[in-house]
Order: structure tokens, then sequence, then C-alpha cells
């Protein structure tokens, strides 16, 4: 799935976070935006699946325009769309299993047994075999965010969008989830877009780095460009992480 944002606007009551977005993200490529706190990066995510609507703009969608679309003409192609929070948005009330099951029994997809299967076959290509009885408050940061990785691939999504995927996690398990995302971007072929401020992830997982600036992007490139950049903003941005 390959996306195209055209002067995108959106504000919050007198707080204008977008100001005429322009990006584009290239099918089955790992695009990563960065910014600084506020900037809009998780408002952009939320556009993108049609969670929020924009003021002004355009998003395209495999040529599709979404800002177009009603609630009910948008909901074919959110299936096709996973978005992993940075809380991980598990249920604490469900297992591991039901947490997974949740979204083919919202969509009504599959019988009983067909669900279980689906649910086993992502725990196993996550690394959590036999966890499904599991609770997700007995599992660690980095097994819970697995799960909610799973959780987004039971409807086989073309695109997967994460939210600051390594927050709050240690470095060898914020480096585990980094290699996760490239190998499922690999394997499964998927559009992957990942807003961070980890610099580690930033160099090591992208294809294409934005930042994301008052409101509009103002630089787009491959890592090594981004990290050469001469824009002052995204050299302090970067002196800032580093230090």
């Amino acid at each position: 799935m390959d996306v195209v944002i055209k002067h995108l606007y959106k504000s919050f009551g007198d707080n204008h976070v977008l100001r005429g977005v322009n990006l584009s993200v290239e099918q089955g490529k790992i695009t990563v935006i960065v910014g600084g706190s506020g900037a809009g990066k998780s408002v952009l995510l939320k556009l993108i699946i049609g969670l929020l609507r924009p003021d002004k703009g355009e998003i395209y969608l495999n040529g599709t325009d979404i800002t177009k679309l009603n609630e009910g003409q948008i909901l074919p192609l959110r299936r096709k769309i996973g978005l992993v929070f940075q809380t991980g948005g598990l249920l604490n009330s469900l297992t591991v299993g039901e947490n997974i099951a949740l979204p083919l029994k919202e969509h009504r997809i599959g019988t009983r047994r067909e669900i279980e299967k689906i649910v086993a076959e992502k725990l196993e290509l996550l690394g959590l075999k036999g966890k499904e009885n599991e609770m997700p408050s007995h599992l660690s940061g980095g097994m819970r965010k697995r799960v909610s990785i799973a959780r987004v691939l039971a409807l086989n999504p073309n695109m997967i969008l994460y939210d600051e995927p390594t927050a709050g996690l240690d470095p060898p398990m914020a480096e585990n989830i980094d290699t996760l995302i490239m190998d499922l971007n690999k394997r499964l072929g998927v559009t992957t877009i990942v807003v961070t401020h980890d610099l580690q992830s930033i160099f090591k997982i992208a294809d294409t780095v934005c930042m994301l600036h008052k409101g509009v992007i103002i630089e787009s490139g491959k890592p090594e460009e981004f990290k050469h950049s001469p824009t002052p903003v995204v050299k302090e941005f970067l002196h800032r992480l580093n230090t």
C-alpha cells in the first residue's frame, strides 16, 4: 500500500498541529517520521488510518482519497492498516489469545477454530508460541509489545503504523523490536510507517526519514542524508538526541 499526502491541515481549537503536510510513502518500505514533542506525529498516523479527519488536504491510499469517503466506505481500507499504539493497547482483562482474536471477532472473520489457528500462527511468527492463555500483566514490556503487533497482524494488513514502538523499553529489548519491525517488513512486504524518538531505531530500520516541524515536513531523505543534513533544525534535533 502506498501513501500520498497533499497539503494536509489539522487543528484542535487554536492549536494548529498540521499546517500543510506533503508526504509520499513508498510501498513496501519503512518510512520513519521524527520530530519534537507535540509536532503532530501521532495525529498524522491517526489521519492516515482515518481515525481523525483533516480540516483540509488529501490522503491517498493506493490512489483513493480517503478524505472523500464516509465511515462505511473507509472501513474496508482501514482493515488493511494496522496501528500499533505506543502503550500497546492490550486489554488486561483478556488473555493474550483473546486480545489477538478481538479484531477477528469484531469483523466476524472465521469460525472459532479458524480464529484459534490464526492466533497460534501470529504468536509463533512473533516468537510467542504457546502464550495464548497468559495474561498481559504477566508479560514483560517487550512481550506485550509483540502481542500488540500480533493482534495487528491478525487481519493481514498491507500497512503497519507504529507509534513509538520502543518507548519505555530497555536498549536490548528496543533493539529486538527494531529487528522485528524490519523482519516483518521484509517477510510480509508490508508498507511500514514508524514514529519514533529513538536515535538508534531511526538509523537502523529506516529506508526514508522525514522530519515534522511546525506542522510541515521540513526534511525527507535516506538515513545517511538525514544524518548529515545542513538544516539547522535537523542538526539541533540530532544533537539533542545524542546528548
